[in-house]
């Protein structure tokens, strides 16, 4: 339920932050969270649960697909390396501490405090939130236009703004048309959702087949959670990648020439044999196949892991906000549609994977199916450019961006 709310909300409600303003979701959905996941630590009835968490996942979604039209509207192409690799780097920390702290926490205080402590955490940032600032364009540009409306008599004045909605048909064109659209006709965004969707439920995956595995080291079930802070290390050599994006970004400054989406997807490259290479190492490490290996010869296989997942997550997603500008939200839409349906379905095939195959062959076929994805990148290098340029929503995109925004160097 949750990972079905997280897909609704993830392309429903964050384009609307293109009419309304990102501010205004940041607010409304963390408060929503807080509130929802306090009512599934308090009720004992199943349908109300089903409702908090869907309610919490449809929340949660909201912050970590807006914050890509926040990035774009506050950071010019050199900063957002950094921004977007922070934000992918926390989103995938979190997940992997995600699993540690619920097993520790259900252990010591029940599964409902897993709930009550993530209210009681979302209450206090949503007090923290309060004082957060507008960074929309045109509604910044409208506000100020009110403004010297109403002290001066002068009613004529008028700015370019795409995202007005004089009506309801034009809210829906802009909320679900507009995102389902880039998702079924952009050849980019339905290429992003597809591979970052596959990379990213790994993480999902490993939430069931993890504690399997390493139950049968001789863990125990708390234990059992923590090699998922091998994942996390993994997270931290995703910034070395970035010190290649920003010499890039540089020459093409220096040379006054124009900064690219594919000038910074270099580290898409590493990523996709890393995890191959992860799951492979990882697959036959294991029991029944191998016996008598150290508990950490596998475990260090996940850091590789680590560092394919959130690589191509970050890689990916500033591919879409540099590619769609303005309009990365909506683009977001759509990616954030196939990743919570992926990472919603990942632990039930996990479940039947490793019940029905051995770890050892269930581990395997991830590796098998990783290994094809290592030519995407490559696929990247040599159609991406050329299949933005005949974007006509890209194109838009860029224009309204230079209409409606200000890049400083």
């Amino acid at each position: 339920m949750y990972q079905l709310g997280q897909a609704v909300g993830g392309f429903l409600i964050p384009p609307l932050s293109e009419l309304f303003g990102r501010r205004l979701p940041y607010l409304v959905s963390c408060a929503a969270f807080c509130l929802f996941s306090l009512l599934t630590g308090i009720v004992h009835a199943p349908a109300a649960v089903y409702v908090g968490r869907f309610v919490a996942g449809l929340a949660s979604a909201v912050p970590s697909v807006v914050i890509a039209g926040s990035v774009e509207d506050m950071f010019n192409t050199k900063r957002r390396v950094w921004i977007i690799v922070l934000w992918n780097a926390g989103t995938t920390v979190g997940l992997c501490f995600g699993p540690i702290y619920a097993a520790y926490i259900s252990e010591a205080a029940g599964w409902r405090w897993i709930f009550h402590s993530a209210a009681i955490v979302t209450a206090v940032l949503s007090i923290t939130l309060s004082g957060i600032r507008e960074s929309r364009p045109s509604i910044l540009l409208g506000r100020i236009i009110g403004q010297i409306k109403s002290e001066t008599k002068i009613q004529e004045l008028a700015w370019h703004n795409p995202d007005e909605a004089r009506d309801w048909r034009a809210l829906v064109r802009a909320g679900v048309v507009r995102p389902g659209k880039i998702l079924l006709t952009e050849p980019l965004v339905i290429m992003v959702a597809l591979i970052s969707a596959s990379s990213w439920g790994m993480i999902y995956l490993f939430t069931e087949s993890l504690t399997v595995v390493y139950l049968s080291l001789g863990f125990t079930k708390t234990q059992a959670s923590l090699p998922f802070l091998a994942i996390a290390v993994g997270v931290l050599f995703t910034f070395l990648p970035r010190l290649w994006d920003m010499k890039v970004v540089r020459d093409r400054q220096r040379a006054k020439v124009p900064v690219q989406p594919e000038d910074k997807i270099v580290g898409f490259a590493f990523a996709a044999p890393a995890q191959a290479i992860g799951l492979a190492w990882f697959a036959w490490t294991i029991p029944p196949a191998v016996v008598g290996v150290h508990w950490m010869v596998p475990t260090a296989s996940l850091v590789l892991v680590g560092f394919a997942v959130n690589e191509t997550a970050h890689t990916l997603s500033g591919y879409l906000a540099d590619s769609y500008l303005l309009y990365s939200a909506s683009a977001f839409s759509g990616l954030a549609l196939i990743r919570a349906v992926a990472s919603g379905l990942m632990p039930l095939v996990a479940h039947e994977m490793y019940a029905g195959l051995n770890a050892n062959v269930a581990g395997s076929v991830l590796a098998a199916l990783a290994a094809a994805f290592c030519v995407t990148p490559w696929l990247f290098f040599r159609f991406s450019m050329r299949l933005r340029q005949r974007s006509p929503f890209a194109r838009f995109s860029l224009e309204t961006h230079y209409q409606t925004n200000i890049e400083e160097n």
